[in-house]
């Protein structure tokens, strides 16, 4: 993927936005300060449009997001709290049934019921909402690895119940996700978490100690410990 800015300065809609053109410009040349004065007055500006054409501002912006990298280099503290954070939850209130407001708020922006709008978006758009559906598995991903990223100390982070349930919804999504080589990649992941939770549950009911060397002993082969992160 490219980097947000230049995908965004390229991009011919970016003359609409004068001011948040100078501010795109200003943050790509380094120029914090200048730039936050800037996006400050796009702010002042966007805020006193109608619904219509702050909902168009962001299926752009937010498309862009969806296919670059660094996306932090735009998507800063004031435009996510004083702009995009509202006009999302108003149009959720005036367009419930449109997933796009929901995937957006559950991809991109920071908030603590990030699977709460992934799931509202995949309600709503069904497999058509890939985004949602991979962000959600890869949330589930990076829960699992931090369940088991001290196991080679003996130190299992999570709760069994809780961690054989987030593998039967991670299959379930899983076979949703159009990308054969992603589907496959997800299910050598899931299956890793499976079989070494199955072992641990194994392994406790005789010892509580030397999980690394009671896996040799049965011939498990684990590679001590592939991470799982998620990425805005």
């Amino acid at each position: 993927m490219v980097n947000v800015l230049k995908n965004v300065l390229k991009n011919d809609r970016l003359d609409a936005y004068p001011l948040f053109k100078k501010f795109c410009f200003l943050k790509e040349k380094g120029l914090r300060k200048e730039s936050f004065k800037a996006l400050s007055a796009f702010i002042d500006e966007a805020k006193t449009w109608d619904n219509n054409v702050q909902q168009h501002f962001a299926s752009w912006l937010f498309a862009l997001f969806e296919e670059s990298d660094n996306i932090h280099h735009i998507l800063v503290y004031p435009l996510e709290e004083e702009l995009l954070k509202p006009l999302l939850e108003r149009w959720m209130k005036s367009n419930p049934e449109d997933s796009r407001p929901y995937r957006w708020y559950g991809v991109f922006l920071n908030t603590e019921k990030r699977v709460d709008y992934l799931n509202n978006a995949l309600r709503r758009g069904g497999s058509n909402e890939q985004l949602s559906l991979l962000t959600l598995i890869d949330i589930y991903l990076n829960a699992l690895w931090y369940s088991f990223h001290h196991i080679s100390e003996d130190l299992y982070l999570g709760d069994i119940k809780e961690d054989t349930v987030l593998l039967a919804k991670s299959r379930q999504l899983n076979n949703k996700v159009e990308c054969e080589q992603t589907r496959k990649n997800n299910n050598e992941a899931l299956n890793y978490y499976q079989d070494l939770l199955n072992d641990w549950v194994m392994f406790k009911e005789g010892q509580s100690k030397g999980f690394v060397e009671w896996c040799e002993n049965k011939g498990r082969n684990y590679y001590w410990v592939k991470a799982y992160y998620y990425e805005k």
